[in-house]
């Protein structure tokens, strides 16, 4: 028979101090056992020992060999009192010996953390359960009871993810034990498996027909009108066994809104409450009814009574927290979070909710603080380390994140939201091929998760390769046929294989889908303009901007049809009326700057784009352009003592700040022009033109190329749909050697500024490194055709003659 856990314990935890005592106890109870186990000639000995004559030898062979027989006295020999002490320290140090020994056995060891885990499960201490029930798998991996209980206790700290894992396991090894079934069912419904979950509670009611919970189980699992009403008809059969059970009427409700009778599920919800006042789940049931019914005072009402009569460690003070959330009161929901973790700092649901509230309001200290809490005492929470890999990647701290993110996938592989994380994570740190690899991975694990779907068919579309984005596209709209970004994206596919037509007809699929959205009637003036149908395409184009006025791409495409048309007059007259119904756009001033500048009117383009600067500081391109026309003019003095001006006024005048590095960097005086972008990022380290603009320094002017890319990715994050930083972006992924990365940053920003030679330059070096000669000899035509001159003109004109 093996030790128990309170022999083990004695005898592991012996301190001096007690000696005398713990020797006593081990003389008996360890001999006791070894007794038990070895048959019946073994016997006990008290101890301590007093006197010779206090012990019954009998004719015991083992006592004889343990202690010795007693003998007479001799003369000059050892007395026999004597010889019996050194006897029974030695039997002593036997037992001590063998006690030990079985303690730290490891069948005794397991014995121990098991009638741990056991107890601590009982007094529902979870995670100290946790401990125990991992101590029995590091000793014996494949352990029943220890899987089943890791199960149960994650599925009671509300760590789903976790808990099925372990359930999962503890059903293969126990298919017959109920309680395994019932919580798999709860976990499969949660996450809107219902065939599953029924499957689970079904199994259970096979065997018990009268359990409620499987019962509840099934009725959440109803989805069809049919499973509904016989769900109904099972539960009200059960209303005489279980009538006073306020969950039996829970479900009920649940159905009734399943069968759109409100009336009938208040009346389910209110019973159920009436049943049983201090039921948590009932109340809880009738909130978010109430929230449904849009009664927030109501809701508030029953989510308070909840979690007051919860313990303070529980799902329902956390509930009370998110409908805080829900309201848009966070402060609330963060003192209710912050109440449980002070006075149940072992229920990690509440850190982990206040490391989201921190995460979403990007306050990544904050974050990371309460994460901290989560993975000392939980070092595998899986949740938490998921949370904390976004919190490195908002960071930019992409090694960290790469490494957060393998470390969930090597406990959970099939987990394809992680996947899709790490893809994102891989994007950051420039690997495109990795960040594919792990997006084709989540798709084959969740073909319908639209995130992953939709990212790898952009990053197919943006590396040339188009077919393939085409083909899973098509996949998924075949499940999901009114995914309108999966539209966009397919029609963009179709324009970048310059297969115009069928752009078109997707993007007409896209209008009758959402007709009022001008984002669609757009895309559909830009396939019929691929197409040549230049008069379809602008009545698109105004039919877009009559739909949404500040919509700039339509106005671009239709001042630039104007001037295609060699009508200056007319798109110039376009950007003023379209600049006029939105005074504070700065992008409206722009483009008005940007026709002033087409029809050689240096002075009004110079001063759209100051009013442009004035509206929206943050736009990167009027500050380009001023700089390009001083560069023209030759007048930078002038330009830099109005600067002056504006900074005496205001030393912090970001505006100013900026154009100054502008024009320090257009007269080419490098350094002064580095010192002001480092001025504004000071104020402001999420300026996107200075962080552009210093990235291109650090690029091209020597310094640090890490940073650089850094700025240049922060720059994209926060004008993401400026030419001018995809081509800063692009540009310094070629010099990394990201080709691939480069050119779909470079394709978009010379569509966008097709006559900009050096962007063109750019396109086509990349498009000559990643193999694509044809593309590369138009751009790099296009570049070298002009007067402009821009760094690198002659390395185009010499990458030209080397294509021909």
């Amino acid at each position: 028979m093996p030790l128990t856990t309170a022999d083990l314990d004695l005898v592991l935890d012996l301190q001096a101090s007690h000696a005398q005592r713990s020797v006593e106890v081990l003389i008996d109870s360890p001999i006791d056992r070894l007794r038990r186990a070895g048959g019946a000639g073994c016997c006990v000995v008290p101890f301590p020992l007093r006197r010779a004559t206090d012990l019954n030898y009998g004719a015991s062979s083992t006592m004889n060999l343990l202690v010795g027989a007693p003998v007479r006295e001799k003369a000059g020999g050892t007395p026999a009192r004597v010889r019996l002490l050194r006897g029974a320290t030695l039997l002593l140090l036997v037992v001590l010996t063998l006690a030990a020994g079985c303690a730290r056995s490891p069948e005794a060891r397991k014995a121990r953390h098991l009638e741990r885990g056991e107890r601590y499960a009982k007094a529902e201490k979870y995670r100290d359960a946790i401990i125990e029930y991992r101590n029995v798998l590091r000793i014996e991996s494949v352990n029943a009871q220890a899987i089943r209980g890791l199960g149960l206790a994650h599925f009671a700290l509300g760590e789903m993810g976790q808990a099925f894992r372990f359930l999962l396991r503890a059903q293969e090894l126990e298919p017959d034990n109920l309680e395994v079934r019932l919580k798999l069912a709860s976990i499969y419904l949660m996450g809107g498996k219902p065939d599953e979950a029924r499957a689970q509670a079904e199994a259970v009611l096979e065997r018990q027909p009268k359990n409620l919970e499987a019962l509840v189980l099934t009725a959440g699992a109803a989805t069809t009108p049919e499973g509904v009403q016989a769900a109904i008809a099972r539960l009200e059969a059960a209303r005489a066994d279980f009538g006073s059970q306020a969950r039996l009427h829970l479900a009920l409700g649940t159905l009734h809104l399943k069968r759109r009778d409100v009336a009938a599920a208040e009346r389910a919800f209110q019973e159920a409450v009436a049943r049983e006042p201090k039921s948590v789940e009932a109340h809880l049931a009738l909130a978010n009814f109430l929230v449904g019914k849009r009664d927030a005072a109501g809701a508030e009402r029953e989510f308070k009574t909840a979690a007051e009569l919860a313990p303070v460690g529980s799902p329902a003070r956390v509930r009370l927290a998110d409908f805080y959330l829900l309201l848009g009161r966070p402060e609330e929901a963060k003192k209710t979070l912050g109440e449980i973790t002070l006075k149940a700092p072992d229920f990690l649901p509440a850190w982990r909710r206040l490391a989201e509230i921190a995460f979403a309001e990007k306050k990544w200290d904050e974050a990371v603080t309460a994460l901290d809490v989560v993975l000392k005492k939980s070092p595998s929470d899986l949740d938490g380390h998921l949370l904390r890999g976004r919190v490195h990647l908002a960071k930019r701290e992409t090694t960290e994140a790469i490494q957060a993110f393998q470390k969930v996938l090597k406990a959970e592989p099939r987990l394809a939201p992680v996947r899709h994380q790490l893809a994102l994570a891989h994007l950051q740190a420039g690997s495109l091929q990795q960040a594919k690899t792990e997006l084709k991975e989540a798709v084959t694990l969740a073909p319908n998760f639209a995130d992953a779907v939709l990212l790898l068919a952009d990053l197919n579309i943006k590396s040339g390769a188009a077919q393939p984005a085409i083909e899973d596209l098509e996949r998924f709209l075949a499940r999901q046929p009114n995914a309108a970004p999966a539209l966009v994206l397919l029609g963009s596919a179709h324009l970048a294989r310059r297969e115009p037509a069928r752009a078109t007809e997707v993007y007409r699929r896209l209008v009758t889908l959402a007709p009022k959205d001008p984002r669609a009637v757009y895309l559909l003036g830009v396939g019929l303009l691929a197409q040549g149908k230049r008069a379809e395409a602008r009545k698109e184009f105004e039919a877009a901007l009559a739909l949404a006025p500040g919509f700039v791409d339509p106005l671009t495409q239709l001042v630039g049809l104007s001037f295609a048309e060699k009508q200056p007059d007319q798109a110039l007259e376009r950007a003023r009326r379209q600049a006029a119904l939105l005074p504070k756009s700065g992008t409206h001033q722009f483009l008005v700057g940007e026709a002033h500048r087409a029809r050689r009117e240096s002075k009004l383009a110079e001063a759209a784009y100051l009013r442009a600067i004035e509206l929206e500081p943050r736009l990167p391109g009027p500050y380009l352009q001023l700089g390009s026309l001083h560069a023209a003019s030759g007048q930078f003095d002038q330009a830099l003592a109005r600067v002056a001006e504006a900074l005496k006024v205001n030393p912090k005048n970001m505006g100013a700040l900026m154009l100054a590095g502008v024009i320090h960097e257009q007269r080419g005086d490098i350094p002064k022009a580095r010192e002001h972008y480092e001025k504004v990022l000071a104020e402001n380290p999420r300026f996107a033109p200075a962080a552009n603009n210093l990235a291109w320094i650090l690029s091209e002017h020597g310094g640090d190329r890490d940073k650089a890319l850094t700025l240049a990715q922060t720059a994209k994050e926060l004008a993401p749909d400026d030419p001018q930083v995809s081509d800063t972006l692009g540009w310094i992924f070629y010099r990394r050697g990201l080709h691939q990365r480069a050119l779909a940053l470079l394709k978009d920003s010379a569509a966008k500024l097709p006559g900009n030679p050096e962007v063109q330059y750019h396109l086509g070096m990349a498009s000559a490194a990643a193999g694509d000669k044809e593309a590369a000899r138009q751009a790099l035509t296009l570049a070298v055709a002009g007067r402009s001159e821009f760094r690198g003109k002659e390395e185009a004109r010499k990458a030209l003659a080397e294509l021909k």
